[in-house]
């Protein structure tokens, strides 16, 4: 039990309460400078986005290879076919020889040209990806700037508030007696920034255990500092 007639339970009311502000705006700044930075989903998505990239960089680099491979068929196809039909052939073997070439070739482009178009809708998938994604980081990076900024601002005001519940703490506190204040500190560590337990008749309701009546009476007469003898809690009448 504490046994003090030099500090007021109300005094300790009273610097629990202070406690109470000034722990939930430490908790907040700390919640606050922990959201602070890039999330895992930002950073995530910006890193799609090159791979993203990259898969149309190279969509494109094959589409062009295709391009060049029809067209150097191309470039082959257009001769034979003039030889072919020139007239200045007039072998027939040599005509159908020329004839079975220019076949040979016509089907080797037809192959290309299927690839062709299958490079360029893989372009066109590529590119409609790369948008979608990047639209999303956008509007997410938007977001998060926005969220930072408004972080950066609750920082700077939570700050003031802690400095301003840390001095009106050290005023309250001073006046306390030594003793009672370092049994006040070691059970509000214990009880989660709660030292002080108010009296709802006999009940403690910091633990809710019903207390001896004697007990009662002492803590309601206010002469000296009374504990609860299960949670350690000041009782405050």
């Amino acid at each position: 039990m504490v046994q003090t007639q030099m500090t007021n339970v109300n005094d300790l009311v009273r610097l629990q309460e202070t406690d109470v502000a000034l722990d939930s705006r430490r908790g907040s700044h700390a919640d606050a400078e922990a959201r602070l930075g890039e999330t895992e989903e930002l950073i995530e998505l910006r890193g799609r986005i090159e791979v993203l990239r990259e898969t149309l960089r190279q969509a494109h680099a094959a589409q062009k290879d295709v391009e060049v491979e029809a067209d150097d068929l191309k470039a082959k196809i257009a001769p034979q076919e003039t030889k072919l039909y020139s007239g200045t052939v007039k072998s027939p073997k040599e005509l159908a020889s020329l004839q079975a070439d220019v076949d040979q070739l016509k089907r080797h482009l037809s192959a290309v040209e299927d690839r062709d178009l299958e490079a360029l809708a893989a372009v066109e998938t590529a590119e409609t990806e790369l948008r979608i994604a990047t639209a999303e980081f956008d509007a997410m990076d938007g977001a998060w700037k926005e969220e930072q900024t408004d972080l950066q601002a609750r920082l700077v005001q939570l700050a003031a508030e802690i400095a301003e519940y840390a001095e009106q703490r050290e005023e309250r506190s001073a006046d306390i007696a030594a003793d009672v204040l370092r049994t006040y500190d070691r059970i509000r560590i214990a009880h989660g920034g709660r030292a002080v337990a108010k009296l709802d008749r006999n009940l403690c309701l910091g633990c809710r255990i019903s207390l001896p009546t004697n007990l009662v009476n002492r803590a309601r007469a206010g002469h000296t500092l009374v504990q609860c003898p299960n949670c350690e809690r000041i009782l405050h009448a």
